[in-house]
């Protein structure tokens, strides 16, 4: 009777093993199909509320959401001179026009940020880009307006 009782624990156990062995394989090729956010969060994995979200597969991949960044545009007068664009939320950073679309700023607005709708943003003899600091600017910059 106790050997019965045994070989019923020890084939129940082997069945368990093997469905969870299966359970693991149908999720590591589940997983292996998924190759974006879109897929995962589609598949029914669960999605996590950050910014940008976020969604993990069974098996652990994880997928970051890719957030469409409004990068300056030559059109609309934001990428001004030698590869120099006006970034932020209230236009008051000078930056590289390759890195203005991953800038992010608080959106707040101070007074003397006004005074960057005028000024030029271009490379400076530093190589760097920045605000032209020319008597307008600078005048501004001493006694912004509301």
């Amino acid at each position: 009777m106790k050997g019965l009782i045994l070989g019923i624990i020890a084939i129940a156990l082997i069945g368990v093993g093997v469905a969870v062995f299966d359970w693991l394989e149908v999720g590591a090729i589940k997983d292996s199909t998924i190759t974006s956010f879109e897929e995962c969060a589609a598949a029914g994995n669960p999605v996590m509320e950050s910014h940008p979200r976020q969604c993990r597969t069974e098996g652990g991949k994880l997928f970051v959401e890719n957030i469409a960044v409004e990068v300056p545009n030559p059109s609309n007068g934001n990428v001004v001179r030698g590869g120099c664009a006006v970034t932020g939320c209230s236009g008051q950073i000078c930056a590289e026009a390759s890195e203005a679309g991953d800038i992010i700023t608080t959106c707040e607005f101070r007074p003397e940020y006004a005074c960057y709708r005028n000024a030029t943003c271009e490379r400076q003899n530093s190589g760097q880009c920045g605000w032209t600091q020319d008597a307008a600017l600078t005048a501004c910059l001493a006694n912004p307006t509301e």
